[in-house]
């Protein structure tokens, strides 16, 4: 990759800027950025692809597999993974949800010095909850049990 200032904006390189300012996303694995992000070839084999319908209308998603991950800390410090939000990542009994389990695929292609923003998981930090077309409140907002328990402390042995 280019090392100069102009070859960085176009290859979309912002690990060089000043320490307290953090870029990255909500979200690596959006297929659409292969030839701008991730390279052309490289994970297509590894893409899956579902259909989902919104507002009667139907669009197929595409999602690069995990191991993207490292090429995506190629051009940003920062990666904010946000489905934790509606899941916590160990269940009450503490079996590791499937959220734990794609977290534990993601540390294996993590460096040190790459930065992961988890989002805390709704049961937490929402004070209602959509259940079918109404809000309820959250019997657990803030509960500092359910977030070291299914939460913190979990994410920190992925």
């Amino acid at each position: 990759m280019a090392k100069t200032p102009e070859g960085r904006s176009k290859n979309f390189l912002f690990r060089g800027l000043h320490q307290n300012i953090l870029t990255g996303t909500a979200s690596d694995r959006y297929a659409g950025w292969i030839g701008q992000i991730y390279s052309k070839g490289r994970y297509e084999k590894g893409i899956t692809r579902r259909n989902h319908k919104v507002g009667g209308k139907t669009f197929n998603e595409e999602t690069m597999p995990v191991e993207n991950v490292a090429e995506y800390f190629e051009h940003f410090p920062l990666l904010e993974i946000d489905y934790t939000f509606y899941r916590p990542l160990l269940e009450k009994d503490g079996k590791p949800t499937q959220n734990f389990q794609v977290l534990k695929k993601y540390r294996q292609h993590i460096k040190d010095g790459d930065l992961v923003l988890l989002k805390v998981p709704q049961i937490v930090i929402a004070r209602k909850l959509k259940r079918g077309s109404a809000f309820i409140e959250n019997e657990n907002y803030l509960n500092s049990e359910i977030f070291t328990k299914q939460f913190y402390q979990p994410a920190l042995r992925t």
